[in-house]
């Protein structure tokens, strides 16, 4: 039964929404890197008879080996000493590494002052320091970093890197770390899925503490993980119950342990290698197009584009993109030096690549945002909204074959569709997509 169908002879108020939401998901390309679908096995089994269960029952899927089971997968999938899965978002996760690992006042050296928004009480008062990339190359200078460490003595090193687009020499920042007496930090909510697949190095080895999400770069449930070594977890854990994190939902638990084992199919390492791909040919594209990169490239997920070589701010240039059906995010990038930071705007082709999208086709729309971001004008708006219509038109929701063969095949027999979600399959006909394509078109083309 299509929950589709039901809900539009008995709800048609919010069947319209879902009809809209469809159309927007379908119709338009998110480079956002936390909007990602998620793995159809994971929707399948949260939408299971799992739901059912209460509150109470919490304690019988720890009991029966839900979360134990999603635990060792995930250390087992990133090496790692011990996993906590028991916090829901990313934010959560960070509170519990501050309560166990730091005292009020302690000095904390942050890459972009990352984490310092999730410190909004009186209990979570430090003294932060800010390190970033050198103003001249964009890249971290690890000596730089090193003797600001010596100099400042901090009692947690954190490495969150969202705005930097090439990969991170954990082992360095392990070295620093030690010398200086730190604890380090690494959160990898947006690189965990390339990690895992094997195309980005893993702080795992280095780290004290890792965490992430598990939604967005991983495409499964929404919830948080907390990797740590094995003579800090007990620290860890006390914190994340007496900070009343009782865990995930049962339906979210078994999500959780089901992506974890889709991804040790060999077919997550080639879409990892695909979404670094589509990143190099975008950034080709852009650069192609005028406009300058962000430490001058990728080697990762993402590409950020330099705000000044556009015609418009960020902020404009992101507005524009989402009238012609790209999705983006703006961010700050700071710098060594206090006087110097970089407005940018951020792609990431973590979607794209899981809906399907090549790297030619990653180039050629690289290459019309750029001469709608140098020359914004409304004739080249509509070539990238035409554009962005015509390719996604024909992209799934999820890819099919990013999916193992024997889920793919087990979940055709269900009637879960990835090639189009099962939703879009059955409430919106092939040749209404096309419909709605020029509807779009037309419509985004009048403003």
């Amino acid at each position: 039964m299509n929950p589709l169908n039901v809900i539009r002879g008995f709800d048609p108020d919010l069947y319209t929404y879902f009809e809209t939401e469809l159309e927007r998901q379908h119709l338009s390309l998110s480079f956002i890197p936390d909007e990602n679908s998620i793995s159809p096995l994971c929707a399948a089994i949260m939408g299971s008879v799992l739901v059912n269960t209460t509150k109470a029952s919490l304690n019988f899927s720890r009991m029966s080996g839900v979360e134990g089971l999603a635990s060792k997968r995930i250390c087992s999938l990133f090496k790692a000493d011990h996993a906590n899965i028991r916090t829901i978002t990313i934010e959560a996760a960070s509170r519990v590494v501050f309560q166990a690992l730091t005292r009020r006042g302690d000095v904390v050296m942050s890459l972009d002052l990352r984490k310092k928004e999730h410190c909004n009480s009186e209990s979570f008062a430090y003294r932060f320091v800010n390190f970033g990339v050198d103003p001249n190359t964009e890249k971290l200078d690890m000596d730089a970093i090193e003797k600001q460490a010596m100099e400042c003595r901090p009692q947690l090193i954190i490495c969150s890197p969202i705005n930097y687009p090439l990969a991170i020499d954990y082992e360095r920042f392990s070295k620093i770390a030690k010398a200086c007496g730190a604890v380090l930090w690494c959160d990898i909510s947006q690189t965990a899925g390339l990690i895992a697949g094997g195309v980005l190095p893993s702080p795992v080895p280095y780290a004290d503490v890792v965490t992430f999400t598990a939604h967005g770069a991983m495409q499964g449930p929404q919830s948080s993980i907390i990797l740590c070594t094995q003579d800090l977890a007990n620290a860890i854990d006390r914190v994340v119950v007496s900070s009343g994190h009782v865990g995930l939902h049962t339906s979210h638990l078994a999500a959780l342990a089901a992506r974890v084992e889709e991804m040790k199919d060999p077919v997550y390492a080639e879409y990892s290698k695909r979404v670094v791909d589509n990143a190099k040919a975008l950034a080709e594209g852009l650069k192609e197009g005028g406009l300058k990169l962000v430490s001058g490239g990728t080697e990762t997920h993402q590409v950020i584009v330099d705000a000044k070589s556009c015609a418009l701010s960020a902020r404009g240039a992101q507005e524009l993109l989402a009238e012609s059906g790209v999705m983006v995010r703006i961010c700050n990038v700071l710098t060594q030096d206090q006087a110097i930071k970089y407005e940018g705007i951020r792609f990431s082709t973590l979607s794209p690549s899981t809906r399907g999208a090549s790297p030619s086709q990653m180039k050629e729309i690289g290459i019309n945002i750029a001469d709608f971001l140098t020359h914004p004008y409304e004739a080249n708006g509509k070539i990238l909204r035409d554009q962005i219509s015509r390719i996604t038109v024909g992209l799934p929701d999820f890819y099919d074959h990013w999916m193992p063969k024997q889920v793919r095949e087990n979940l055709v027999k269900l009637s879960v569709m990835s090639s189009d979600s099962a939703m879009i399959k059955d409430s919106i006909h092939p040749s209404r997509l096309e419909l709605l394509a020029r509807k779009y078109t037309e419509k985004h083309s009048k403003k």
